[in-house]
């Protein structure tokens, strides 16, 4: 079996990366080392909606959508994240085109209508993130509240 150096040189010569997820920047959809992702090399320009995996300057391996296609970039973002990222075509390395969902059920990215329509849905919410990000600490903060004054009390 051949040996390759990084998860680039595999779709180089491969044409398609299989592994674990790492990270939580693209739950609900993705789960860290749960969920197993079948990466190709792309052929062509990106589409809105498609979740491509590029490298960082510093080498770092991501996986976001693609929320905006642009003449000579992308603006990506994770399902989980607020922050866009601007990644030109050099960048990218390989396109999702499907995962084993907690390793067992297959969803297929390019023909599963219900993933479609989670695609179309995560990108529509995007003005609505930093709400939902709020809320979402102000309940934390909340639940650390009453923890620490109901945890005191045994």
């Amino acid at each position: 079996m051949a040996e390759y150096s990084s998860i680039k040189e595999i779709l180089e010569k491969t044409g398609t990366y299989t592994g674990l997820t790492v990270g939580i920047s693209m739950k609900p959809l993705l789960h860290q080392q749960k969920d197993n992702i079948i990466v190709v090399r792309p052929e062509g320009r990106l589409k809105k909606y498609d979740v491509a995996l590029y490298v960082t300057k510093s080498g770092k391996y991501i996986m976001h959508r693609v929320i905006k296609v642009c003449d000579d970039h992308y603006i990506i973002m994770g399902d989980n994240l607020m922050r866009k990222e601007y990644v030109t075509d050099d960048m990218i390395c390989g396109k999702l085109i499907g995962f084993y969902k907690n390793g067992k059920r297959y969803i297929d990215c390019e023909n599963s209508k219900l993933y479609k329509i989670y695609s179309r849905l995560i990108v529509a919410v995007i003005p609505l993130k930093p709400a939902y990000f709020f809320v979402r600490r102000c309940l934390g903060f909340v639940k650390r509240k009453i923890k620490k004054i109901f945890g005191k009390e045994k």
